[in-house]
This record gives structure tokens, C-alpha cells and sequence, in this order.
């Protein structure tokens, strides 16, 4: 999104060189607002100098904020805060007869800024190869230009009061930091960044950072797996089954199966309860589930959900593996024939 964003300003700054009057006629005018200027304002910059030190910033803030709180935050924080950028200067200027009109993203980057530093001031986002600041760096930076291009013009000179959007842009983005509460995607990232650093190290190290990590990012799935790995790897077979029961229900897909895999290796099946068992091989690829419900199966022949997993095993080997289903459904019966899932299996004609 923040490309994609660099990318319509550089376009609109192309059109403006082809029909300069659109500076005028999309820019918002405070004597004249309409329902379209405050939208396009946000893309029309005044000259190269205007377009080139905003764009600047976007890209080092923008991709931030974006990377730490998802695109779809950050499109809502950008034109949100462009917009209440446009309402200050709009109630600054509104008494106004010869008010400029509002041309830039600055209220946009303004907000994005204000909403990545008041979480995430000690993280740092690169400038160059090898180079790199704090986000409280780029933010007192980014002022101090604010208040200097209020003072000093260069080429088309910038009027004082637009610098009431960048103070609305500012405010909405601190604003919103505190209401949105934003996953710290961006300290996920970081944490991943660290752990792959220490691959290295010895499991012990991994696994302290690893929990370290999942205290500020309990629903850090990636780290889960990891830690998962990593009690492996120490040879921490209770730590690492108590890990997995708890995991488990939680992942999705090829991860989900490969924990229960993982699980049977280790004998850990049989410390998650049955009924909890038939409802993870509900969701999971046959091969898993088979699984799960031998488990159930292969044990104690007073387990009460013994016979649902009998019948829920029959029903999935009913349209490969026919012959397969019918020894199921025949020691069912043998075993259980007065059982509800016996009579179930007759109701729906798999037993005579």
C-alpha cells in the first residue's frame, strides 16, 4: 500500500507538470471546500522540492507503520489523518479571503508518524544501506523540517497555515494509536528478525528468548511452532507434549497436521481427551484424523467416546476404503450392540 500510495503521487505530480492549473483546481479551498478536494489535496504537491521531501518520509514512516500494523490499518491511519489535516486547515483559514489552497500528503505522513511513535518509538527503520534511526528520531526530525519550511520558502513558497493540516494529521494519528490499540506486528517481525540470529545458539538460549518473545505475543503462531521445535530439540519430552496438547487446536492446516503427527511420535495423543480428539479429527485431511481416532480406538475399551471414534472412523473409511469400514462397524457391533452409534450405524443401513 505505501507503493502503491508513492506511486499515485508521483503519477499526480506528472499530470500536474502536463496541466499545472490542477495545483488550483484539486487543491482544497478553504473559501470553497467541496467533497472531492479534501480527497485529491492529498495527492497534489506544490512543486518537486514539496513532492520529493514527502515522499521521502512515506516511504521511511509509511513502511513502518504498515509492516508493524497490517495494510489495512495503515490505509484507514493515512487518509484519516489527511482528512482531519484538511478539517484544522479548513477551521483555520474558513475567515480567510485569499487562504492558499492545501495541496500534499503532509497531514497523511503527519498522522502515520504520530500513530507509529506513540508505540513503537524505540524501533528503528532504515534510511539507507546499513543505516537506520529510531522512529523518535524520524519524528523529531520530520518536525523540525515542518516548523523550518513554515519559516524559509523555497521555489513556490509555502504558506504558514498549511502547516495546520501537518498539526491535524499529527493529532488524528496519536489519536488513533490509542483508540486502535494496533497489533505489534512490527515487534513480531523483530522477534522472528532476533530468533533467526540465534539459530546458532544452543536450544537452551532459543527457548528463553522464545517465551520471552510469547509474553508480549501469545498468539504468535510462528513462535509457538518454534518453541515446540526448540523443546525438541533439548529433548524435553513432557515440556514439549504439554506444549503441543495446548498448540494444537490453535494451528491450521499442514502445521495442524504435522502437530499431531508429532504428538503420536511422542505418545501424547492419549493426554488429550477423547472427546477433544474426535473434535480435532472433525476438521483434519483423513490421514490425521485416522490418527486421532485410532488413538481413541487402541485404548481402553471403557472409554465412553470409544464407540463414537469406532463409528466416526467407519464413516470416513466408507468411500475409499469399503471393506476397511465394514470390519470397523462389525467389531462395533460385537462389542457395543446395544450402543446409540450401533444403532446409529443400522438407521443408516451400514449394519443389518
Amino acid at each position: 500500500m505505501t507503493l502503491l500510495l508513492i506511486a499515485a503521487n508521483i503519477l499526480a505530480a506528472f499530470i500536474v507538470l502536463v496541466h499545472p492549473e490542477w495545483v488550483e483546481e484539486y487543491g482544497f479551498r478553504a473559501s470553497s471546500p467541496s467533497l472531492l478536494t479534501p480527497f485529491t489535496s492529498l495527492f497534489v504537491h506544490a512543486n518537486a522540492l514539496h513532492l520529493m521531501g514527502n515522499m521521502v518520509f512515506l516511504a521511511a514512516v509509511g513502511v513502518a507503520v504498515e509492516i508493524a500494523t497490517g495494510s489495512g490499518r495503515f490505509t484507514v491511519v493515512y487518509f484519516l489523518s489527511g482528512l482531519c489535516g484538511v478539517g484544522l486547515y479548513w477551521m483555520a483559514t474558513r475567515r480567510m479571503d485569499d487562504a492558499p489552497a492545501l495541496v500534499g500528503a503532509s497531514g497523511s505522513i503527519a498522522g502515520c508518524a504520530g500513530y507509529y511513535s506513540l508505540r513503537y518509538t524505540k524501533l528503528r527503520v532504515s534510511l539507507a544501506p546499513k543505516k537506520s534511526a529510531s522512529v523518535a528520531y524520524i519524528t523529531v526530525l520530520w518536525l523540525l523540517l515542518q516548523f523550518a519550511g513554515a519559516l524559509v520558502n523555497v521555489g513556490q513558497p509555502v504558506q504558514a497555515s498549511g502547516f495546520f493540516a501537518h498539526l491535524g494529521g499529527a493529532i488524528c494519528g496519536l489519536v488513533m494509536g490509542l483508540v486502535l490499540r494496533a497489533p505489534d506486528l512490527g515487534g513480531m517481525k523483530l522477534g522472528h528478525a532476533v530468533l533467526d540470529s540465534l539459530n546458532e545458539t544452543n536450544p537452551e538460549q532459543q527457548v528463553t528468548f522464545i517465551r520471552s518473545h510469547l509474553k508480549s505475543h501469545p498468539d504468535d503462531l510462528v513462535m509457538q511452532i518454534r518453541l515446540g521445535e526448540e523443546l525438541g530439540r533439548l529433548g524435553d519430552k513432557s515440556a514439549e507434549i504439554e506444549h503441543l496438547q495446548s498448540l494444537v487446536f490453535r494451528l491450521k492446516g499442514d502445521a495442524q497436521v504435522e502437530a499431531v503427527a508429532r504428538l503420536e511420535e511422542l505418545e501424547g495423543l492419549s493426554k488429550i481427551s477423547a472427546v477433544r480428539r474426535r473434535q480435532l479429527a472433525d476438521g483434519l485431511p483423513p490421514d490425521a484424523a485416522h490418527r486421532l481416532l485410532n488413538s481413541i480406538i487402541g485404548g481402553s475399551k471403557d472409554e465412553p467416546q470409544r464407540p463414537e471414534a469406532m463409528l466416526d472412523l467407519a464413516s470416513l473409511l466408507r468411500a475409499d476404503k469399503p471393506e476397511a469400514s465394514d470390519l470397523v462397524l462389525k467389531e462395533l457391533a460385537e462389542q457395543y450392540p446395544i450402543h446409540s452409534a450401533t444403532e446409529l450405524a443400522k438407521q443408516r443401513g451400514w449394519l443389518s
